[in-house]
This record gives C-alpha cells, structure tokens and sequence, in this order.
C-alpha cells in the first residue's frame, strides 16, 4: 500500500504539475471545492452546472476543510490515491479471516493493487469514484463477517458519493438479507432505492430541471427500449453488447482474478448491476478500463475472489488458487497496467522540467486572481480558483457546457471574459474560434508556448 501510495502519488502531481490533467474533470472537482471552502454556491462555471446538479457526490463536503488548509487540485490527487491503495485493506483483512494465513492475504492484497483497470483509474484526473473503493471493499467485509455497524457506516458514506451507487448497495442488501439478517438487507435496498430517488428527482431535478443529464447513455431509446429490445431484437441487442470492445473489456476485468470468483461467484455478482451498467452504457469509456467507471468493480472483484478461495477446502488447492490469482495479476499488469519494472506501458506526460510547462508557469502570474478567463482545456485546471473561468473555446462556442442545449453557440456572456489564456499552436476548431474573436484582445505577455491576452478596452 505504501509503495503504491508513493508511486502514484508522486507521478499524478507530477503529470498534472505538467499540465496534463484537463478541465474536464480536474478543474470541475478542483473549482467546486475551492467555491465551496469560500462559502460560494457550487456553481462550477468550467462546465457550467452546480456541482451536485451533475452528480450528487456530497462526500466531497468532506474534502472541504483541506481546502481550508491547502486549497490546491494535488491535495485532491493525493486523497485519491490513498483512497484507492487503502482498498487493499478490506482484501487483506477478509483474506486474513477466512483465509487464516498472513502471506495469503498479503498476496492477494497485492494483486488487487496490481490491476490495471485500479491504476488507470487513479490517472485519470480526480473523481470522486475513489472513495468507492475502500467502501466498496470494508462494506463486503462487513456483510461477510457480519459487522453491522461497520456494514451500515460504509453504506451511508458510499451513498453520498453518486447517486448511482445503489446499483451497488441493492445487490449487497440483497446477499445481507439471504445470508445474515433479512430485516437489515431490506432496510438496506430500501434505503438505496428511496436514496437515488430523491438524488435524481429532489436534488438534481430541482438543480438542473431534469432527473440526469445522461438517460441518452442508454441506448435503444432509453430503459423502456432497452427491455424491448432485449425481448424483441434479441439479435440486434447481442451485436450491440459485441461492439465497442465490450467483450474484451470484461477479460481485461476479470483475467486478473483468474476467473477464480466462478468457483462460488455469490459475492462477486454483487457488482453484476454496475458492471452490467457500464457495459450497457453507448459511452464507451464506461467499458474501457482506463477510466474511474470500473474502480468499484475491481474491489467487488477482489472481495468476491477472496470469498472463492475461502470456499476451496484444501490447503494445497488454495495455496496453488492464491499463486495462480497473483500470477493472473502480475501479467495483467504487464499486458495493460501502468507500474515500473512490471507493465510494459509507459505514462506519457510532460514534465515540470519541459519548456511548455515552463512558458505556461512564465505566463501564469500574469493572470489576475479574480479576472474572468477563459482557458484551454489543460490550463483551466490551474487557473480555477475563482467565480468565473471557463474552458476555451466556452463561451465564445459552448462545449459540454450546461445542460448541452447550446453547444456550438456563442453564449450571452461571452463578451464578459476579460482575459484568455491559450497555447501559440492550437486544435483547429479552437483556432477557428479564437481567429473570430482575436481583434477584441490585445496579449499582456507571451513566452514561448503559451500567450495570456487581455480584452481591450472600449
């Protein structure tokens, strides 16, 4: 845990000291938190939505003092990965249990932390996803060795991280109230249910006008087309779970384990409904591993791989099941993880040292603190703390801004930015735009790479 903490810590500052963490979604988390340790509503102007209207993640509030202390978007990197490496925790403690062999669990521990989807997951930028993952993996061994309180601690606060964690939780109550205690498993769906419920149809709703912003992830027209699908295009709907490299997605997520969850699979189909939501979904970076949509899966993963092992009776059989799992592991993480001296991929990332990163941190003080800016997508990050910033070409051509009803237009406060911050070379859309609006600033300072401009004057 501690090696992965370092690693991990050490290269996600590192990438986004060089400018290689987006707008979307680094400076979302980034502003949100900065308005919100400023007693600001949460309106984060990068994508143009409260906070909580896009997901109800209200376990950030707990983030909200650090700001007060080191209001910086690497405090958030480095939560995150301690987050995602105490995962390992609930694997060695339920391994250790069921197990009663220290070395067991400790290989296993380490195959978790080992998996590509978790590692990938960690780089991309911040989410909130991370708390997930050591409450994902405590609230399993909880259920299995039947803590409650700890069962009901884990449940609340993985509630509050999206409204969407009850297609984990239901499934969890459900096994609660087959295999301990079925009053608590039914008050447990009960409470996910009436949860989400009021996330999307009180809170969201009342925020945004609408339920969610993203019912057109399903596909077929929605859930009600999905099912018909399913019933009456059976053939269209198996070409559609075929595309988009869904089947290889779901090797890439259990090779790891070795598949050994099948032997009794109970606790690993508690992930079947989130799994089963990514794989559906027409978004594909729902079904890649690279992205944090798939990090409570692999703890669900873990734990239901562990609840297997414990099942096989032979001393022998488990020590060969445990090898053959941490082998699994290792070449996962060789074939598609992100770890030195085990995984053949490399991280590509400017560094601190790079000349681009050093014309934008020459041009970056240039910048006024309170001035409205509009920035490109790998500069907004760093220039966030304040009401108003936006990521170029927003707003002078909205993109993935409000609720989507205006992209490609110029939005009405566009004449309000007073200053853009932009690379010398830019995408040819962003070039586009800036080409049309390029007479109303005047550059304050260039250096190299990077340009700040002004709005001049009337």
């Amino acid at each position: 845990m501690l090696a992965y903490f370092v690693y991990y810590s050490r290269l996600t500052v590192e990438i986004y000291r060089g400018y290689g963490s987006p707008g979307y979604d680094m400076g979302i988390f980034d502003q949100g938190l900065w308005l919100l340790s400023r007693f600001h509503a949460p309106f984060v102007t990068i994508m143009g939505r409260n906070l909580f209207g896009d997901h109800t993640s209200f376990i950030l509030l707990l983030l909200v003092p650090v700001y007060w202390v080191y209001p910086h978007a690497t405090a958030l990197l480095v939560i995150q990965t301690a987050l995602i490496a105490l995962g390992a925790l609930p694997v060695y403690l339920l391994a250790r249990d069921l197990l009663h062999d220290n070395i067991w669990a400790t290989m296993l521990a380490g195959a978790f932390l080992l998996n590509p989807a978790l590692q990938w997951g960690n780089l991309e930028q911040f989410h909130p996803e991370c708390f997930l993952v050591p409450l994902v993996g405590f609230a399993i061994y909880a259920a299995v060795v039947w803590r409650p309180w700890l069962l009901i601690v884990c449940t609340v606060l993985a509630l509050l991280v999206k409204e969407d964690v009850a297609l984990f939780v239901v499934p969890l109550g459900l096994w609660v109230a087959i295999r301990r205690d079925r009053a608590f498993g039914l008050k447990m769906i009960g409470a996910a249910v009436l949860t989400a419920l009021i996330a999307t149809e009180v809170v969201i709703r009342s925020l945004l006008g609408i339920p969610t912003l993203y019912a057109d992830r399903v596909p077929f027209g929605g859930i009600g087309g999905l099912l018909s699908a399913i019933v009456t295009k059976p053939k269209q709907f198996l070409e559609y779970m075929g595309s988009q490299g869904r089947p290889y997605y779901v090797w890439q997520m259990v090779f790891p384990s070795a598949l050994v969850f099948l032997w009794n699979p109970e606790v690993a189909a508690i992930g079947l409904l989130v799994v089963g939501s990514n794989l559906i979904s027409n978004f594909p970076y729902q079904h890649e591993i690279l992205y944090h949509y798939s990090l409570s899966t692999v703890a669900v993963l873990a734990m239901g791989t562990v609840f297997a092992i414990s099942l096989i009776k032979q001393p022998k059989a488990r020590a060969a099941t445990v090898t053959v799992v941490a082998l699994c592991s290792i070449l996962a993480c060789f074939l598609w993880g992100a770890f030195p001296l085990i995984s053949r991929n490399k991280v590509d990332h400017w560094k601190p040292s790079y000349s681009q990163v050093h014309d934008i941190n020459a041009v970056l003080p240039a910048l006024p603190p309170n001035a409205v800016v509009s920035a490109s997508d790998f500069i907004v990050a760093h220039v966030d703390h304040r009401d108003r910033a936006y990521q170029f070409p927003t707003p002078f051509r909205a993109l993935y801004w409000g609720e989507f009803k205006q992209e490609g237009q110029r939005l009405p406060f566009a004449g309000q930015v007073q200053y853009l911050f932009l690379p010398v070379q830019m995408t040819a859309s962003d070039q586009a735009v800036f080409d049309q609006i390029r007479s109303q600033f005047v550059v304050v300072k260039q250096v190299g790479y990077a340009m700040l401009l002004k709005r001049r004057g009337p």
